[in-house]
């Protein structure tokens, strides 16, 4: 019990990050809320600023480390992020309940992402040791093991993950883009073809078009997706259009997002794969506009890509003067993207 108090689990980043607005900083006054409304608007640094002024007034509330880290995540702040949860949980009780297995699992994505491999495999086996059959754990652990060489173990708990709840689709797409980082996308679409096959009946359209989507069927990814209600389902109209790019037909792919922003135009993912579209058909205005746009989404959890795009965008047209500024502007709020600070130096040559 005292082993996963002090360093135990916490997802990937990629995995954490999607839930921000998951209860991020129980309230003890304004500030507090004003640390946890900045992570619900993808706002890091500001949440970073609000947090840090609470504790400062001395409460040391776990929930306010817990935001604090969050928000160093988001920054791509690791080890700040990492010194954040682990405080957040000398705060904790002896007992861990959900919350402390919450702040565990980001901790160990900050352990992860620094490279502290064993650290972070330590950190899972405890959160395992206390509950064997939880498939989070089990797919970070493996993922954990994939970066330490062991592909054998990696498998093995993907598979347990798996096995956990056959029907999560989200977690074995999860699974299979941790597998393909590290050269198995062969393996991964195995298992996948594997779903599709022992569940040839009981699966409905939409996963089984974005599952044959992931194994590289596009003929029957577009076939699946088409059966579903496009215009009524958001994420069925992001395969559907991601679907059309994989077979090299950016119109029609453009087509089905801007068909369904028509209709709903709050969802920054549509229109950053929009503008990625444009991108690839050489119609970098419309790209640049398309990037802008998502930015003003209210709730934007993709904010790091449209900015990002944006500076892409911009370089295309050919305004590298515009480009640096937005480096900046980037680099501000995300001081720890290597790649952005490679394209900035690039930027100052031109």
């Amino acid at each position: 019990m005292r082993r996963l108090k002090c360093a135990a689990g916490r997802a990937l980043a990629l995995i954490l990050l999607c839930n921000l607005a998951a209860g991020c900083g129980q309230t003890d006054g304004d500030l507090v809320l004003s640390g946890r409304e900045q992570l619900e608007a993808g706002s890091y640094e500001e949440a970073v600023e609000a947090y840090t002024a609470q504790l400062d007034r001395g409460t040391n509330h776990e929930d306010d480390y817990r935001g604090l880290g969050i928000a160093y995540m988001g920054l791509g702040e690791y080890e700040k992020a990492a010194g954040a949860f682990e405080t957040a949980l000398t705060q904790a009780g002896v007992v861990p309940h959900a919350k402390e297995f919450d702040i565990n699992y980001y901790l160990g994505s900050c352990y992860y992402k620094l490279g502290r491999y064993e650290d972070a495999l330590k950190v899972f086996e405890a959160i395992l040791t206390l509950h064997p059959k939880d498939p989070q754990a089990l797919q970070m652990r493996g993922t954990v093991k994939a970066a330490l060489g062991d592909m054998q173990g990696m498998q093995a708990d993907f598979t347990r993950a798996i096995a956990a709840k056959q029907t999560d689709y989200d977690r074995m797409i999860s699974i299979y883009e941790i597998m393909e980082e590290y050269g198995m996308a062969e393996e991964g679409k195995d298992m996948l073809r594997n779903v599709l096959s022992r569940q040839e009946r009981s699966i409905d359209d939409y996963n089984r078009g974005r599952l044959a989507y992931y194994v590289g069927d596009y003929q029957a990814a577009k076939a699946a997706l088409e059966s579903t209600r496009i215009k009524d389902d958001y994420n069925a109209a992001i395969y559907l259009g991601r679907t059309y790019e994989a077979l090299g037909d950016y119109n029609y792919a453009s087509s089905v997002y801007q068909a369904y922003l028509s209709r709903d135009d709050s969802h920054a993912e549509l229109y950053n794969q929009l503008g990625l579209c444009c991108l690839k058909m050489g119609d970098y205005q419309a790209a640049l506009s398309a990037f802008q746009t998502g930015k003003t989404v209210s709730g934007n959890q993709i904010l790091q890509s449209l900015m990002f795009n944006e500076i892409v965008a911009t370089e295309y047209l050919g305004d590298f003067q515009r480009a640096a500024v937005l480096v900046r502007e980037y680099l501000a709020v995300y001081p720890g993207d290597e790649v952005a600070k490679r394209e900035y130096e690039f930027l100052q040559t031109r």
